[in-house]
């Protein structure tokens, strides 16, 4: 669905009022629709893990570098998620789980078990120590938007440009935001859109695996699937 499609359905259900384009409108009701459209598909986008916005990053290591770009369109790490080490299935990257932890890490010489650990320190991934292989982990993108020939997008900006998500929850989302900004009864538009939120977030989940966090440090014994202590 375009984001014109679900603006003027906005706008008929909250003036009763018909448009014919919105960016390029010169229509005040149009114009707040579509800059209020930007922040809706925004927030729609940060509420949940999509699938539609899962991406999965590779970085490959060569012993030596220690600090990598996050992906041009990262927005976030999928929550729960690992950085895997694509040699190896059983293990994983440690995640730090402070910078000062890190810093221990590095400043001290502390011993990790390899492949080693990672954190997002200045907008980049820091690994302790090099990596020498490749690390992979899925990220949500934060392109929720496309043009009209299939480009991706961090926000609208034409009237046929199309919500990579339910464009039903953008419409509902604007009505809603639209009459609070406006000082009207919201309430009830707020829970329609809400409960809609919920059934797509629950339809979109698909199975979960539990993965516990794998912190392991040189001296530590591994148990599982060898017997304690060796």
């Amino acid at each position: 669905m375009t984001v014109f499609a679900s603006i003027k359905r906005a706008v008929l259900r909250t003036s009763g009022t018909t448009i014919t384009e919105a960016y390029s409108s010169s229509d005040q009701v149009a114009l707040e629709m579509a800059d209020l459209a930007n922040e809706v598909a925004a927030d729609i986008a940060k509420g949940h893990d999509w699938r539609d916005l899962t991406k999965v990053h590779t970085i490959t290591g060569d012993g030596v570098q220690t600090a990598f770009p996050k992906p041009a369109d990262y927005d976030r790490m999928v929550g729960s998620s690992a950085v895997d080490d694509v040699a190896n299935w059983f293990w994983g990257y440690h995640p730090f789980r402070s910078v000062n932890e890190w810093m221990q890490f590095v400043n001290g010489g502390y011993g990790l078990v390899q492949p080693g650990g990672w954190i997002i320190i200045g907008g980049e991934f820091q690994f302790y120590p090099a990596p020498t292989d490749q690390a992979a982990f899925p990220y949500i993108s934060n392109q929720w938007a496309r043009s009209e020939s299939g480009q991706p997008k961090a926000q609208f900006t034409a009237d046929d440009d199309e919500f990579v998500l339910d464009g039903r929850l953008l419409t509902l989302g604007l009505i809603w935001r639209w009459k609070a900004q406006k000082g009207l009864d919201y309430s009830e538009d707020m829970a329609t859109f809400e409960l809609a939120l919920q059934k797509e977030q629950a339809r979109d989940k698909g199975a979960r695996v539990i993965r516990e966090t794998r912190t392991r440090r040189a001296d530590v014994g591994i148990a599982y699937p060898w017997a304690l202590g060796s």
